[in-house]
């Protein structure tokens, strides 16, 4: 008789020992007394997604999966289990990202925040994309202050805002931002430190943050956790908006799975062993759940669609966690039905002859929060009408984007935004495309969930020559590869750096090296942004236009014309990009 297969959400939950020994753990307890539990729930790159993603079954079965009212039933069985004793801590992205965070510029998230009783959170590098409050996203006037939607987000916040390594020019911290807080649970004081990625000026609006500086992870992640424990705090929690990617989480001793090239790997490997008695990680919409370097790290996916827990149980001599008895839990879905088979609420997973159940968690029933609900319905009302807006375009077909490679919906959107401008060139960041397009009608509400940056349209007049530097800079990096209209060129590549061996117009024209071309692409990309500073930085200003006075942004633009212009979205892979690894003998030694 084979034995039950288990849930996809009971296989993520770890129960585990740290492999290691931290110098300053004992390996169990001290005291006859029972351990003081201490349960830490974490969430990561919400990007604005307050409500659920619905989709429907085929058999009529409406999934919701996500939302912050959903969460709550989480968090009160959490809370009910552990009275007085649960820490609830995000790691950064909270805003950008839907019409409805967007148009509030945050509001509805720290609203939300508030009312399910946030102990604080670290901010992430799209918090700074909303600029100066109010419409205008880039602080491009001489009274902007291009921190100051962020700084009234934190106002109306009832929880800190943290980031240690971010500073002005002078060396103080931004007013608004604490480095680090203490609070109490059961009696132990836990200090609760906020790291954010140096590479925020390149994936945020480089305008925004040219005040500020970042410090590298290393250097303040070690000297924040020596002052926290200083000032007297018994636990030492960091929360980072920096990741990586685990494709395995049943095994948190085992890091065979994970890239130890992502940022929060290479943090947690330099740092002293067991410096931090639990790591909270985001930015890379990943999954994490294992000891490294004997922290215990969670990481877990985005949009809200998924929470984390690490619970340490705290030697009531001695203060400290007992290693054995840490429990990691990753990527728990959060579903108002769950399928059976599954364990989660994925309907892309859901096959004819499988089941849903309400959902339960610890055995309890997960209840969504009614109050929470009705505390942010007045945020959607108000977007209502727009998010629904038609734009007399539909798509025959579904649009998916991809990061790594040509897409349907990159070739799309590029060859709509170079027909739009009627510009010679297009390019598009594919970081920038964040959702895919499904077939039938396009309305407002779905472009924006594809396009939730403010960015301008940006118009560069580039060399031949230049247009190759800045597609090679693209590609050469580590923030996907361009999504491009106008263009067809075979790229080969060596680790790190990228060579273009043919390039030529969509129309099979030579790319002339010394002609002149009109380059349409986003503000973020022209200012620098994915690490291309360095090649436009040397083209003449008078051959650069933000963008930045036009009425309309790119995503409102792009509305307007798919509004007069009507018929049909489709888009394909035609090999307009061909990426080739270069050959062995080609590539420099590393």
């Amino acid at each position: 008789m084979q034995a039950p297969r288990l849930p996809l959400a009971l296989m993520l939950t770890v129960l585990a020992a740290c492999p290691g020994r931290a110098a300053h753990r004992p390996d169990g307890p001290a005291s006859a007394e029972p351990p003081v539990r201490i349960t830490f729930a974490a969430t990561n790159d919400l990007h604005g997604w307050v409500q659920p993603r619905e989709s429907v079954l085929p058999d009529g079965t409406v999934l919701r999966a996500g939302g912050l009212s959903l969460l709550s039933g989480y968090l009160a069985i959490l809370r009910a289990q552990n009275p007085g004793g649960v820490v609830v801590v995000d790691t950064g992205d909270l805003f950008q990202g839907t019409l409805v965070a967007n148009l509030s510029e945050g509001e509805v998230v720290i609203a939300a925040y508030n009312e399910l009783g946030y102990d604080a959170a670290a901010i992430g590098n799209h918090e700074f994309d909303y600029g100066p409050v109010g419409p205008r996203s880039a602080a491009v006037g001489a009274d902007d202050d291009p921190l100051g939607a962020l700084a009234e987000c934190a106002r109306k916040a009832r929880f800190p805002l943290l980031a240690r390594n971010v500073r002005l020019g002078d060396g103080t911290p931004p007013t608004f931002l604490r480095p680090s807080i203490i609070i109490e649970r059961h009696g132990i004081k836990i200090g609760l430190l906020g790291l954010l990625t140096p590479a925020t000026p390149e994936v945020t609006n480089p305008v925004n943050v040219m005040r500020l500086r970042f410090g590298e992870l290393v250097e303040e992640a070690t000297a924040g956790a020596e002052e926290l424990r200083a000032q007297g705090a018994e636990l030492v929690v960091a929360l980072v908006h920096a990741g990586g990617r685990c494709e395995e989480l049943s095994d948190p001793h085992s890091l065979t799975s994970c890239d130890l090239r992502g940022e929060i790997f290479e943090l947690l490997l330099k740092l002293p062993s067991g410096l931090f008695d639990a790591v909270f990680a985001g930015h890379t919409h990943a999954g994490i759940g294992h000891f490294v370097n004997a922290m215990p790290v969670v990481e877990s996916g985005a949009f809200g669609r998924q929470f984390g827990t690490i619970e340490l149980a705290v030697d009531p001599t001695t203060r400290r966690p007992i290693p054995a008895q840490t429990r990691i839990r990753a990527a728990i879905p959060i579903c108002e039905r769950t399928i059976d088979e599954t364990g989660d609420c994925n309907a892309k997973d859901w096959r004819p002859g499988m089941t849903t159940r309400p959902s339960t968690f610890e055995g309890a029933p997960v209840v969504q929060d009614q109050q929470l609900d009705s505390l942010i319905a007045p945020y959607f009302e108000r977007v209502d009408l727009k998010h629904r807006q038609k734009l007399s375009v539909t798509m025959p077909s579904a649009l998916a984007r991809e990061y790594r490679s040509e897409s349907p919906l990159g070739n799309a959107l590029a060859d709509a935004l170079r027909e739009s401008e009627g510009a010679d060139v297009s390019l598009l960041n594919s970081g920038g495309l964040r959702a895919d397009l499904h077939p039938g009608e396009l309305t407002y509400g779905t472009l924006y969930e594809v396009f939730p940056f403010d960015n301008s349209i940006a118009t560069l007049h580039l060399t031949g020559r230049e247009i190759v530097e800045l597609l090679e800079a693209l590609l050469s990096g580590t923030h996907g590869v361009p999504q491009t209209s106008g263009l067809r060129f075979v790229v080969e590549r060596c680790p790190g750096k990228a060579t273009i061996t043919e390039i030529r117009l969509a129309d099979g024209r030579p790319l002339d090296n010394e002609a002149t071309y009109r380059l349409v692409t986003s503000d973020f990309l022209a200012l620098g942004g994915d690490g291309v500073g360095e090649v436009l930085d040397r083209v003449p200003s008078e051959r650069k236009h933000y963008g930045h006075e036009r009425d309309l942004g790119m995503r409102d633009a792009l509305a307007e014309w798919f509004l007069h212009r009507g018929g049909t979205l489709e888009g394909r892979v035609d090999g307009r990009m061909k990426l080739l690894d270069a050959p062995a003998d080609a590539c420099p030694k590393r």
